[in-house]
């Protein structure tokens, strides 16, 4: 009997159907120590309060399809509430003043004087072509050690890794897992959308206590490219008042409305 299309395909079928079964039913590796797990996630997600404050300084570098350079950045505000962000070339020339609320991302562009907002400070960002999967006030959170706002809620899962560190997975929300050694000193974020941050070259700080801080952040997209964020100075206060939260813009600048819808998710 000649064989028929089904006939070759179905042993080809069997084979994956097994190979699904056999991943499926893979033990899950147990966390090496159970204890590490609470204190680690603590650590991640400390107490903070409204009128915590927060400045920072940092550099950028950018590598994407469409662009590669350099940024300087310089954060400042209430990190759970305003958040100003001045973005600046390797020259020194101004790129973008944003202004952050939860209500509105807006940017002040003075090469244009043009003036860019939208209710998402992720679709703000995509204007500049930053792989940065995440707003100012997460930016300015990230930074000081505090991964709540980052990760959005509890965790739905933990397992071990063959490398001996801990992997929290997460049903909701933009990232799907974390991976930290119990130490701290390596962790890594995995997002929905397929971007990974590195967070690498980790510090305490008296000014930071019982936070675990870290120099550098490496973002990477397959999409959207690369960007290392190298922090500067940090501390938890910062020579400004409630009135330089504010963005002044020129009388003539024209307003313009963002209608990309955020890709990051």
């Amino acid at each position: 009997m000649k064989p028929t299309r089904m006939t070759k395909i179905l042993p080809l079928l069997l084979a994956a159907l097994l190979l699904s079964v056999l991943i499926g039913c893979a033990p899950q590796i147990p966390v090496r120590d159970p204890e590490a797990v609470s204190r680690v996630w603590s650590v991640l997600r400390p107490l903070t309060s409204e009128t915590d404050r927060v400045t920072a300084r940092f550099s950028l570098q950018i590598e994407t399809p469409q662009r590669n350079g350099r940024l300087v950045g310089q954060l400042w505000g209430y990190a759970a509430s305003l958040v100003r962000l001045d973005l600046a070339s390797g020259t020194g020339a101004s790129v973008a003043m944003i202004r952050e609320t939860p209500e509105l991302w807006l940017a002040y562009i003075p090469s244009e004087n043009k003036a860019y907002h939208h209710p998402s400070a992720q679709a703000g960002l995509k204007l500049f072509e930053i792989p940065v999967p995440f707003n100012a006030k997460q930016i300015g959170s990230l930074l000081t050690g505090d991964l709540a706002p980052v990760l959005g809620g509890e965790y739905s899962g933990v397992q071990g890794t063959r490398a001996g560190r801990i992997s929290f997975s997460f049903a909701e929300g933009a990232v799907t897992r974390m991976v930290a050694s119990e130490d701290l000193q390596t962790l890594e974020l995995t997002g929905r959308g397929g971007w990974t941050l590195t967070c690498e070259k980790p510090y305490a700080s008296p000014a930071f206590p019982d936070r675990q801080l870290y120099d550098r952040y490496t973002f990477s997209s397959p999409r959207d490219g690369k960007a290392v964020l190298r922090v500067k100075s940090l501390e938890p206060g910062g020579d400004w008042r409630s009135t330089d939260l504010d963005l002044a813009l020129p009388q003539d600048v024209q307003w313009m409305r963002i209608t990309t819808k955020p890709q990051y998710n």
